[in-house]
């Protein structure tokens, strides 16, 4: 049996899952590559906002402005090696946000039947 369980329609399709891995303090993150949006390298923060106590950049790209949040609740005072800018939605409302990276690893694949499958996706379906 499968970890997650998607849509009959394309479950058949799928065998792998595409990861996208960075690390951001020395701590790697994993996250389904169908929830990256874009990753920025060298990217400019246009400025910061404070929220919850927290002091956040925001980066501005076309129409969108696009917060950038610490994965492990730190503020971002410096503009970050790269960013992994993330797409989310609910019901019919779509938002971006970016997640600071040291360093991106490549893409890995992982076996749709492999144990970290649920707890990689579980955020994002």
């Amino acid at each position: 049996m499968r970890e997650l369980e998607l849509p009959c329609s394309i479950s058949k399709l799928v065998d792998n899952l595409q990861i996208v891995q960075f690390v951001w303090q020395g701590i790697p993150i994993q996250l389904p590559k169908f929830a990256v949006y874009a990753i920025l390298d060298a990217p400019v923060l246009d400025s910061h906002f404070f929220r919850g106590g927290r002091k956040m950049g925001l980066i501005k790209m076309g129409r969108y402005r696009i917060p950038v949040i610490d994965p492990f609740k730190g503020d971002i005072d410096l503009a970050p090696r790269h960013l992994v800018v993330i797409s989310h939605s609910r019901a019919n409302r779509f938002g971006l946000y970016a997640y600071p990276a040291d360093h991106i690893d490549e893409t890995i694949e992982l076996s749709i039947n492999h144990r970290s499958i649920r707890r990689i996706v579980k955020d994002f379906v």
